[in-house]
């Protein structure tokens, strides 16, 4: 089971961190593979959502669940094509800045071949596409914040 840890500092603080990972709809906007998150379901523990994604010519599918969030901790399980346990932790770095630790294990998809299989988990506990995926998330959080300080400078 490959498992893949990625750490970012992003300047932001930790709420609007977390309110982007909360924001699913927008994975396919930040995420290596192109795809679809649809169906959400909830907030916060216990929120659901369908996504279907795009790898190579490989489509694959399945649902998350968040099954537990706090104010620096966010857990979700996916099922379908690729099974994955992802934990997400925040701490401060400074003043608003964020600390964001990802860890990502993977299963053995159930449904793909065995070799496609091995094809797509080496994509996904690819250290390198992990890295680009933290480095595009935090440059969409940090032009998220940089658009709302300047909203509120520009009506002060």
């Amino acid at each position: 089971m490959p498992v893949v840890e990625q750490a970012i500092v992003i300047k932001a603080p930790m709420a609007r961190v977390m309110a982007a990972l909360n924001a699913v709809e927008n994975i396919p906007n930040w995420a290596t593979v192109s795809g679809v998150i649809d169906h959400v379901q909830g907030r916060g523990a216990g929120m659901t959502y369908a996504w279907r994604y795009q790898f190579n010519n490989l489509n694959f599918e399945g649902r998350s669940e968040v099954l537990e969030q706090t104010a620096d901790t966010l857990i979700t399980r996916t099922t379908g094509d690729v099974d994955s346990l992802w934990t997400i932790t925040l701490s401060p770095a400074g003043a608003n800045r964020t600390a964001m630790r990802v860890n990502v294990e993977y299963t053995a998809p159930n449904t793909f071949m065995e070799i496609l299989a091995d094809i797509v988990l080496e994509q996904l506990g690819n250290p390198a596409v992990a890295r680009e995926n933290m480095q595009r998330f935090k440059e969409m959080v940090e032009a998220q914040t940089d658009s709302v300080e300047g909203q509120i400078v520009a009506h002060a």
